[in-house]
C-alpha cells in the first residue's frame, strides 16, 4: 500500500507469524510513539522492516531507540534504525527464507537455522551448532576424520561453544548429521559441591591438575567448571575413575560457620575478629592455599555475623576455635531478663532496694517494653552472667502486697498535692509503692432495692398486641372477666373450665371466701397446665351507658390487676378486650377505650415496678376482629406519647410487616395494607384484562394510575402466563406490571417468577406484588401462598439479583397475612423472620421533669464505687504493714463524708442525676447506700470534691422549682394557644408543650424540638422554620382556640369576632393538590380555585353528631365518615358556607332516592351543569363535604326520613340512603349538620 512509506529497520532472529504480530501491535500503540502501520515484513536475514502512515508516526517511534517486546522464545530489545543496516558475512541476500529446524538435531544442544535463495541455487548452505566446546574436543578427531572423507568442501568454524558447518546443502546437512551422532556418545557426570567448596578449589589449582591428570587416561576426561563439577568421556569406566579420585580429595576438605551476635557481630569488636582471623588464616596458607574465610552478614533486622570456613579439616578446626576464645574474653555482649510489666517503670528504685552497687559491674543494664517487658544486660561476656545470676537472686527475695483505698479519689490525691507525703513513705520504709488499677468496689448490702426518685426516665413498657385465645398466652399472670363470681358466665371463663377440670373447684374455694363489688378483683392460682403462674378475675358489670357503673367498674378492676402485677413483681400480664360479648354487652370502641386509657394512664402516673410486658389479645375469628384489632392499635399508637413525653417503649403487633432475608442479600416483607400506598418501582395489577371497574385490587390501582392506563389495557392481547407492562400513568411508580392468575396455581407461580426477573432486567430495586387471585378471584389463601413464593424462590435460585432489592407482598386481609408467614417457613426454611414494628419509640426530646420514676441506683454503678489500688514492695512484710497504715492515715485525713436523704433528691430530674454522676466520677467521691431503706445516700471522699455534690444538690433543689413553674404554664397555655409546624409530608402537625411555651413567650432563640424529635431553628418574624440537621425549610402557623372549640390543625387561624371563615388554597400547596387530584380522577375541566371552608358553628354541629353516629353505630362500623361532592350554583354557595346544607331546598334537582340533600362519590356526577349551575363566566360550583353516612339502605322517591332498620325499634332508622346498597355513586342525608362544606371548588 503506496499510503505506508515510512519505514523504520530493526534486526532479530527466528520470529515466528505470532511474534510478528505481536510487534506490529507495540508499533500501533500510544505508548510506542507509534500509531498505524503495515505488517512486519523481512528484507533479509535477521532484518525487518515496519512501515507507518504518518512520518511522525515514525519519528516518534526513532525517539525511542531500543523498545522491549515480550516475544514466544521471551523478552526481547529491539533497535530501530531509519535506514537498512548491512548484512553480516553470514547474512544471506534478501530474497533467502527461513526454514523450519531440522527434526534430528537435539533440541537442547543443537540449533539449525537453515536459508535457501529464492534466485540462486548456488548460494551455500550454513548451519550453527550449539555444543559444549570440552565434550566437543572429545570427537573433534574423529569427526575430522569422517568430515574429509565424506564431505571435504564442508568448511568448520568454532567460536563461543558454536561450530559453524558451511558448504554445499547435501554435504551440510550430511556433516551435522554425523557430528549429532557423535556427540551423543559422549557421557557425562555431575559432581554437586556447594560454591564455596567448588571456588576453594578452583583457587587451590586442583582443577588443571586434574584436567592433566585426566587426559593421560586411557580414554580422556574432560572436566567443566561451573556451578557444578562436571565430567565428560566416552568411557563409563573413565568417568567413575575420575570422579572417585575427586571424592577422595573431598574427605580432607570441609566448610564450616561459626556465628557472632550481639555486639560481638557489629564494630569495632567483629573489626579485632577480622584481624585476628586474618593473621592466623596467613599463617596457615605460608606454604599453599589451605584454608580460606569470609565474613557474611546475617538477615535484615538482626544484630548476627556469619564467618565462613573453607578448606583442609585440620586449617577449618583451628580458625573455627578463634572467634569463640575472642568473644568469651574479649567481645561485648547483650544478655535479655525478662521483667514483670509491674517492675519496668521502677525498676531503679528496685535495684536500690538491694544495696548493691551496680555501677561499678561493668554491666549497662537498660528497661524496655518492646515486644515484652525486659532488661538488656550489656557488657563484658562473663560479666554480663555474673550480673544476670546476682540480679535474679535480688528479685527473688522481694515481698509485695496491696493497699486498697475507698474511692477513685485516693489516687488523685497522691498524684497531686499528696505526692510528696507518698514520696517520704517510701524512702522512710525503704519500700516502693506503684499505683495500680482502679477497680470496681463490693457492692454495698440493700443495692437490690431500688429507691424511686421521681426523675424521667425512658420508658420500659413493651406494648404487644396479638390475635388468639388468651389461655395459650405465655405471660405471668393472666386478666379474666367474671359475672356475680361465676367462672363460667364469660366465653373466657368456660374456656379455662374446659381446659382445665381441677381448675373449678380451685375458683370456687376462692369465690366463697371473699364478698367482691363490681370493679374488685380476686387472684386464683394458676394450674401447672397453663401458660401463666396467676389469674385475676375483675368483678364486672353488664353495660349500662356512657355514664353508668359498668364503665367505671371495669377501668377500676383493670387498674387494681396492674397494681397487682407491680406488687407482686410480676414481668408480664395479658389483657383480652373486655366487655363486647353477648354477657356484658360493651360497645366495642368504649370497651376498647377503657382497657387503652387505663394502661395509658398507668404507664403515665405508676411506677411500673419489674412490669416490662403487657399483651393485649383479641379473639380471632369473630365478625368484628379487624375493626377491634385495629381500634385497640389506633387508640394505644395515638397515646404513644402524651405531649413532649414517650409513654411506651414499642407497641408491636401480630399484623406489623414481617421481613425476611432470601437468596444474596433480597428483602422479601409481608404487609397488610392497601397497594395504592406503595411507593416501589414497580406495581403488580392483578386483573382479567375484562373487567376493570368490578373492586378488588385492580380497580384501587387503575383509579390512581388514570384513564390513559386502563385505555391501553382494554386493548392488550396478553397470552397465558405472560406479563403486560404499561407506563404508570398518574401513580407514583416507574411501571406497572398487569397479571392474570386464571384463578391456577402454576400460572401464579410462572407469573411470579416473571415478574421479579422482568424486574431485575430492567434495573428496577423494589416491586410490591399483591395476593393475586385471592380477592376476587376467591382462591385459597394457602394456595395462592404457596405459588407465589415458589414462584419468587423459582426466580431467585435461577437469576442471581443485583438491582432488586426489596419485594413487598401487600396483603389485604389478616388471613392472608398468617397464610403467606406460614408458606414462607415451608419455602424459605432457614430464613430468620424478623417482625419491623409498625410503632417502635419516637425519638422524642426528653423533658427535664419529674413525671416517670427512676432508679437511684444509677448512683450506686461500677464507676462510681471505684476502688483505689496501691501495690508495696519490699524487702521484708512488717515493714510493709506499718508503711501501707501510714498511707492509708495520710489519704484519710484529707477526707470528709455527707449524708443525702430521699427528700433531698427525689426532685432531681434524670439529666441533673446524670451531671451528680459525673461529678462524682470526676472527684473520684465514694457513694454507699445506708441498710436502713429510707434512702439516705452517704457521699465520702476529698473534701473538695464532697463540698462540690453539696453545692450542685442544692442548687438542683432551686431548678426543681422553677421546673415545676413552667410545667405548670405550659400545661396552662397548651389548650388556648396551637403552635404548628408544616411537616415534610405537607401536613400541618402540632408541636410539643415546650415548642409551644416558647414560641408564645419568644423564647425560641435557641431552636424547638418536634413530636418527632427534629431540631429546628426558628424565625418568628418570619414564621419560618430551618431543620438543622439538613437545612430543610418549612412554615410555622399559631392557632388561638376558643375556649368551646379546639381549632383543627389544618385550619388558619381565626380572629375572636370571626365564626366563619373562607380561606383560599395556594395551588402549590399539598393540601390544594390533594383536592384537585380527586377531583381530577373523574373530572377533565380545569379547576380555577379551591377555598377551605372554616364555619366554627357548623364544625361544631357536626362533630356532635358525628359523635352520636359513632355510639350508634359501633358495632356497625362507626359514623361512615366519607368526602363525597355536592354541585351547586354561585347564588347557593355562601348561604351553605354560612348555614350548611339546607334540607328545605330539597327537590330543587331531583328526589329520585327521597326527600334529603344529595351527595355523590365522583365528582362528575355533580359536575354536570344540571347540578353545578354554570355562572355568566361559565364557571362552575362544587363542595368537597365530610359526610356521615352511617347505616345506608336503597332509597326511593317518596321517602322524608330514612326507614326503620328494625321493625321492633321504631326510633331505630338507617342515617342514609343509597342509589345502589353494593356499590354506591349517591349518598341522600336528611339532617343539615350530617354534612360539613369542607371545601368549594370553582372550575370551568
Amino acid at each position: 500500500m503506496a499510503e505506508y512509506k515510512y519505514p523504520l529497520f530493526f534486526e532479530a532472529k527466528y520470529l515466528t507469524d505470532k511474534d510478528k504480530k505481536t510487534i506490529r501491535k507495540h508499533f500501533q500503540k500510544r505508548k510506542s510513539g507509534g500509531g498505524k502501520c503495515r505488517n512486519i515484513e523481512m528484507t533479509g536475514g535477521n532484518i525487518y522492516k515496519v512501515c507507518f502512515k504518518k512520518k511522525k508516526d515514525q519519528e516518534k517511534v526513532l525517539q525511542k531507540k531500543d523498545h522491549h517486546v515480550t516475544l514466544s522464545s521471551g523478552k526481547q530489545c529491539l533497535s530501530v534504525t531509519a535506514n537498512c543496516p548491512t548484512q553480516t558475512p553470514h547474512q544471506l541476500p534478501q530474497q533467502a527464507r527461513v526454514l523450519m529446524q531440522d527434526s534430528f538435531f537435539a533440541p537442547e544442544e543443537i540449533r539449525v537455522n537453515k536459508t535457501i535463495s529464492k534466485l540462486e541455487r548456488s548460494v551455500p548452505l550454513w548451519k550453527d551448532i550449539t555444543v559444549v566446546e570440552k565434550k566437543f574436543r572429545l570427537v573433534e578427531e574423529e569427526f575430522n576424520q569422517e568430515r574429509n572423507a565424506c564431505c571435504p568442501e564442508v568448511k568448520i568454524c568454532i567460536s563461543n561453544n558454536m561450530i559453524i558447518l558451511e558448504g554445499p546443502d547435501q554435504e551440510v546437512f550430511s556433516g551435522a548429521k554425523k557430528l549429532n551422532e557423535l556427540m551423543k556418545k559422549v557421557m557425562k557426570k555431575t559432581i554437586k559441591l556447594p560454591m564455596e567448596l567448588i571456588a576453594f578449589i578452583k583457587s587451590s589449582g586442583a582443577i588443571s591438575k586434574y584436567q592433566t591428570w585426566f587426559q593421560s587416561l586411557r580414554n580422556p576426561v574432560s572436566i567443566d567448571v561451573g556451578s557444578d563439577l562436571v565430567l565428560f568421556s566416552l568411557s563409563s569406566e573413565a568417568l567413575e575413575e575420575a570422579e572417585a579420585a575427586i571424592l577422595r580429595d573431598l574427605r580432607d576438605l570441609r566448610m564450616d560457620t561459626v556465628q557472632l551476635q550481639g555486639s560481638a557481630a557489629a564494630p569495632p569488636d567483629v573489626g579485632r575478629v577480622k584481624e585476628i582471623l586474618t593473621k592466623a588464616r596467613n599463617e596457615e596458607n605460608h606454604q599453599g592455599l589451605k584454608v580460606e574465610n569470609s565474613f557474611i552478614p546475617g538477615t535484615s533486622g538482626t544484630s548476627e555475623t556469619n564467618i565462613q570456613h573453607v578448606g583442609n579439616n585440620e586449617s577449618v578446626n583451628k580458625l573455627k576455635e578463634i572467634p569463640h576464645d575472642s568473644q568469651m574474653n574479649h567481645v561485648e555482649t547483650q544478655k535479655v531478663m525478662n521483667l514483670s510489666p509491674d517492675l519496668l517503670d521502677c525498676f531503679d528504685k528496685v535495684l536500690s532496694l538491694s544495696g548493691t552497687n551496680w555501677d561499678k559491674s561493668e554491666v549497662t543494664l537498660k528497661t524496655l517494653n518492646a515486644p515484652h517487658p525486659h532488661v538488656l544486660l550489656s557488657g563484658p561476656c562473663c560479666r554480663v552472667q555474673e550480673v544476670q545470676k546476682n540480679l535474679r537472686t535480688s528479685l527473688a527475695s522481694l515481698k509485695s502486697d496491696t493497699l486498697v483505698l475507698e474511692g477513685s479519689g485516693a489516687q488523685r490525691y497522691f498524684q497531686a498535692e499528696g505526692r510528696t507525703n507518698m514520696e517520704l513513705v517510701e524512702s522512710a520504709f525503704k519500700v516502693i509503692i506503684r499505683e495500680g488499677k482502679c477497680v470496681q468496689g463490693t457492692k454495698q448490702q440493700g443495692f437490690s432495692s431500688p429507691i424511686s426518685l421521681t426523675s424521667s426516665q425512658a420508658p420500659k413498657i413493651n406494648l404487644e398486641i396479638k390475635l388468639g385465645s388468651l389461655e395459650y398466652d405465655k405471660v405471668n399472670v393472666m386478666v379474666v372477666p367474671m359475672l356475680n363470681r361465676k367462672l363460667t358466665s364469660t366465653a373466657i371463663g368456660k374456656c379455662l373450665s374446659k381446659k382445665v377440670n381441677k381448675f373449678r373447684t380451685k375458683f370456687f374455694l376462692a369465690a366463697t371466701k371473699c364478698t367482691l363489688q363490681p370493679g374488685d378483683v380476686m387472684q386464683v392460682d394458676a394450674p401447672p397446665s397453663l401458660g401463666c403462674s396467676k389469674i385475676l378475675f375483675i368483678e364486672c358489670l353488664p353495660w349500662d351507658g356512657v355514664r353508668g357503673q359498668s364503665k367505671q367498674a371495669l377501668a377500676s378492676g383493670l387498674k387494681r390487676c396492674l397494681d397487682l402485677c407491680v406488687q407482686q413483681g410480676s414481668s408480664s400480664v395479658a389483657f383480652p378486650i373486655i366487655g363486647p360479648g353477648l354477657v356484658l354487652k360493651y360497645p366495642l370502641r368504649e370497651a376498647a377505650k377503657v382497657l387503652t386509657e387505663t394502661i395509658r394512664q398507668f404507664a403515665l402516673s405508676t411506677y411500673s415496678g419489674s412490669l416490662s410486658t403487657i399483651h393485649v389479645v383479641i379473639k380471632p375469628g369473630y365478625a368484628n376482629t379487624v375493626e377491634c384489632y385495629h381500634d385497640v392499635y389506633r387508640w394505644l399508637n395515638l397515646n404513644m406519647t402524651q405531649g413532649d413525653q414517650v409513654i411506651f417503649r414499642s407497641i408491636t403487633t401480630d399484623l406489623d410487616e414481617i421481613a425476611m432475608t432470601v437468596g444474596e442479600g433480597v428483602k422479601l416483607t409481608l404487609v397488610i395494607g392497601d397497594i395504592t400506598n406503595e411507593t416501589t418501582d414497580g406495581i403488580v395489577n392483578s386483573t382479567d384484562f375484562i373487567r376493570f371497574n368490578t373492586g378488588g385490587v385492580c380497580k384501587d390501582i387503575l383509579a390512581v394510575a388514570g384513564p390513559d392506563v386502563e385505555a391501553e389495557l382494554k386493548k392488550a392481547k396478553v397470552n397465558q402466563g405472560e406479563v403486560f407492562v404499561t407506563h404508570p400513568g398518574s401513580f407514583p411508580c416507574k411501571a406497572i406490571l398487569h397479571v392474570y392468575g386464571q384463578r391456577d396455581a402454576g400460572v401464579i407461580e410462572q407469573l411470579a417468577c416473571k415478574i421479579i426477573q422482568y424486574c431485575e432486567t430492567f434495573e428496577f430495586k423494589s416491586v410490591a406484588i399483591p395476593a393475586i387471585c385471592a380477592g376476587a378471584g376467591k382462591m385459597d389463601p394457602g394456595v395462592v401462598a404457596g405459588a407465589i413464593l415458589q414462584g419468587i424462590k423459582t426466580a431467585i435460585l435461577s437469576t442471581p439479583l443485583s438491582c432488586l432489592t426489596d419485594i413487598r407482598l401487600v396483603l389485604i386481609n389478616i388471613n392472608l397475612v398468617f397464610a403467606f408467614a406460614k408458606k414462607a417457613m415451608q419455602v424459605f426454611p432457614t430464613v430468620v423472620i424478623d417482625r419491623v414494628s409498625a410503632s417502635q419509640m419516637p425519638h422524642v426530646q426528653q423533658q427535664d421533669q419529674s413525671s416517670t420514676n427512676t432508679d437511684l441506683s444509677i448512683l450506686c454503678t461500677s464507676s462510681t464505687n471505684q476502688q483505689s489500688v496501691f501495690h508495696f514492695l519490699g524487702l521484708n512484710t512488717q515493714t510493709m504493714d506499718t508503711a501501707m497504715t501510714k498511707l492509708k492515715e495520710l489519704y484519710q485525713a484529707q477526707c470528709s463524708t455527707q449524708t443525702f436523704t430521699q427528700e433531698q433528691l427525689e426532685v432531681l430530674t434524670q439529666n441533673e442525676i446524670k451531671d451528680l454522676k459525673h461529678l462524682l466520677e470526676s472527684q473520684g467521691l465514694h457513694i454507699k447506700r445506708d441498710q436502713s431503706g429510707q434512702g439516705i445516700l452517704t457521699v465520702c471522699g476529698l473534701k473538695d470534691g464532697v463540698s462540690q455534690v453539696m453545692q450542685m444538690v442544692n442548687g438542683f433543689q432551686k431548678n426543681s422549682l422553677i421546673r415545676e413553674i413552667r410545667l405548670r404554664d405550659e400545661d396552662e397555655l397548651y389548650p388556648r394557644v396551637a403552635w404548628c409546624i408544616l411537616g415534610c409530608n405537607g401536613n400541618w402537625e402540632r408541636l410539643p408543650k415546650t415548642a409551644n411555651y416558647d414560641l408564645e413567650n419568644n423564647g425560641a432563640s435557641g431552636g424547638i424540638v418536634d413530636a418527632q424529635g427534629n431540631s429546628w431553628s426558628v424565625n418568628l418574624q418570619g414564621m419560618k422554620a430551618t431543620r438543622r440537621q439538613t437545612g430543610q425549610k418549612t412554615k410555622l402557623k399559631r392557632l388561638e382556640n376558643r375556649p368551646d372549640f379546639i381549632l383543627p390543625v389544618y385550619w388558619d387561624n381565626m380572629t375572636v369576632s370571626e365564626t366563619t371563615k373562607v380561606v383560599v388554597l395556594h395551588p402549590s400547596s399539598v393540601e390544594y393538590r390533594a383536592v384537585k387530584e380527586a377531583f381530577r380522577r373523574t373530572v377533565t375541566k380545569t379547576v380555577t380555585k379551591i377555598e377551605r371552608v372554616q364555619n366554627i358553628h357548623l364544625h361544631c354541629a357536626y362533630e356532635t353528631l358525628k359523635k352520636q353516629i359513632s355510639d350508634n353505630n359501633i358495632l356497625l362500623g362507626g359514623p361512615g365518615e366519607k368526602l363525597l361532592y355536592h354541585g351547586t350554583s354561585q347564588d347557593n354557595c355562601n348561604s351553605i358556607m354560612k348555614t350548611g346544607f339546607n334540607r328545605n331546598f330539597a327537590g330543587q334537582n331531583a328526589t329520585l332516592y327521597g326527600h334529603g340533600t344529595y351527595f355523590a362519590v365522583d365528582a362528575s356526577y355533580s359536575a354536570n351543569i344540571k347540578y353545578s349551575k354554570p355562572a355568566a363566566d361559565g364557571s362552575q360550583s362544587m363542595f368537597v363535604a365530610r359526610v356521615l353516612t352511617g347505616t345506608y339502605t336503597v332509597g326511593h322517591s317518596n321517602m322524608k326520613v330514612p326507614p326503620h332498620c328494625n321493625n321492633q325499634q321504631p326510633d331505630d332508622r338507617y342515617d342514609s340512603l343509597v342509589d345502589n346498597i353494593n356499590n354506591p355513586s349517591m349518598y341522600v342525608v336528611f339532617h343539615d349538620s350530617q354534612a360539613y362544606p369542607d371545601y368549594l371548588i370553582t372550575f370551568k
